[in-house]
């Protein structure tokens, strides 16, 4: 539900890509725009994020809150000794 809202709402301002990112146990969530500026978006605890983004490595797409649903459409995912890291560049959003 977290990361659908997380989209639906990137998708409003207009970013074109995502990325999650735990390293070292410090979660960040950044947006990224055509101009080639980053907004940081306030992360859900470490272990939540690593959970969404270990669904993602495993091939989970499909997200949805109460109201929205998310589909991802191209995410890669990297795994390093103390990080992970997802980047989301293309999804679609519908209302449920």
């Amino acid at each position: 539900m977290f990361l659908a809202m997380v989209l639906t709402n990137a998708k409003r301002k207009e970013a074109c890509s995502l990325t999650l990112v735990v390293d070292r146990a410090q979660p960040r969530i950044d947006m990224q725009f055509l101009d080639g500026s980053t907004q940081p978006l306030v992360p859900p605890p470490p272990e939540v994020l690593l959970q969404i983004i270990t669904g993602l490595e495993q091939g989970q797409r499909e997200f949805s809150s109460s109201v929205f649903a998310a589909t991802i459409e191209d995410v890669a995912v990297q795994r390093g000794p103390d990080s992970m890291r997802a980047h989301i560049a293309a999804w679609s959003i519908e209302h449920c």
